[in-house]
């Protein structure tokens, strides 16, 4: 009997260990397209074990690592996203996303040719100098970077997207070996001056857009096969278009809209553009643009709005309410300290 209960005992215990010690498995859930697949709220560590399974067919050629955020609110599944992730629990997808998932590193594999990283908070991407990648397609658009010089590793990049991070400076480094980067997006990040001949010379679309940038220049760069560049939102005073056409001849698009240039600087630059057939602004084919309106501090050109000037009246105006709202802040909270300080004196 006592030996029947040991022997129970036993196999329980053996049980529990076995359960506790087992991997999670995540289904790979078929995306829209048959190499595609999607897996829900995966959860990782560095040095994690055992490692999550992940059944995925070797026909899927795409990973789409997916965050239910209405379930993990508050809650980060995965924070690193690193080569025993992607070797070992992934089995090497070509093609992975990991979008909107609090992803704060990136420790870049060297088989990865198109990753998609949009919407995290990565600060930090590693890559090994004395390796060398496949990636193509880099997606890092609305993350938390300041420092890119861990990417000029990526020679073999043709699209690198780094809309709305945290970058400051382009360090003549940071492109210098991307000779095939072709589409190259640095919009809505912190840049006030940028030298052109660090960039790629085969760029074709090359975005700047919303930054403060206070001037550009043309002279001793070449980029023959730029279509598109857009320099909206910005703090341009003034554009040279026959040193830019001479840098550009195959120019189609110059978004120029939102920037201070004055009525007269701009219509210069709209009729020279319109001498060379490039447009101006992005037609969203809505007719409701051709009524659209500008602020107080803006005027109107052939349907684009430029500021009046670097700040605006709009800006003094707010400055000068938001000032005085703390001024009578400040005054009802010194007058009901003093109350109070009379108070308990009484």
């Amino acid at each position: 009997m006592a030996y029947s209960v040991c022997a129970s005992m036993f196999v329980f215990w053996v049980f529990l260990i076995s359960l506790a010690s087992s991997a999670r498995v995540y289904d790979c859930e078929p995306g829209t397209e048959p190499t595609l697949c999607i897996v829900n709220n995966l959860v990782y560590t560095p040095e994690q074990d055992p490692l999550p399974l992940v059944n995925r067919s070797d026909t899927v050629k795409r990973v789409q690592l997916n965050y239910e955020r209405f379930h993990y609110q508050q809650k980060a599944l995965l924070n690193v996203y690193d080569v025993v992730l992607h070797e070992t629990v992934l089995r090497s997808p070509p093609n992975v996303a990991v979008i909107n998932y609090q992803l704060h590193t990136l420790v870049m594999p060297r088989d990865l040719e198109v990753g998609d990283f949009l919407n995290n908070i990565i600060k930090v991407v590693d890559t090994d100098p004395a390796q060398s990648y496949n990636l193509r397609y880099l997606d890092l658009s609305h993350n938390s970077l300041d420092d890119l010089r861990n990417l000029s590793v990526l020679v073999n990049l043709q699209t690198l997207r780094l809309e709305r991070n945290e970058i400051v400076e382009i360090k003549p480094e940071t492109f210098a070996r991307m000779i095939n980067l072709s589409i190259l997006t640095l919009g809505y990040n912190h840049i006030v001056k940028i030298d052109l001949k660090v960039l790629p010379k085969r760029l074709i679309m090359l975005s700047l857009r919303r930054n403060s940038l206070t001037e550009i220049v043309f002279g001793s760069v070449s980029f023959v096969s730029m279509r598109e560049l857009d320099l909206e939102s910005n703090q341009l005073t003034a554009i040279d278009v026959a040193s830019m056409m001479r840098a550009c001849p195959s120019l189609q698009l110059l978004p120029i809209e939102f920037n201070p240039i004055s009525k007269d600087e701009a219509q210069r630059i709209i009729t020279e553009l319109d001498q060379h057939n490039v447009s101006y602004y992005i037609d969203g084919g809505n007719a409701n643009d051709l009524d659209s309106s500008c602020d107080s501090d803006e005027y109107q050109i052939d349907r684009m709005c430029f500021s009046t000037s670097v700040l605006g009246p709009k800006t003094f105006l707010k400055a000068f309410v938001l000032i005085l709202v703390g001024i009578v802040l400040l005054g009802l909270f010194g007058l009901s300290a003093r109350w109070i300080w009379h108070e308990m004196r009484y």
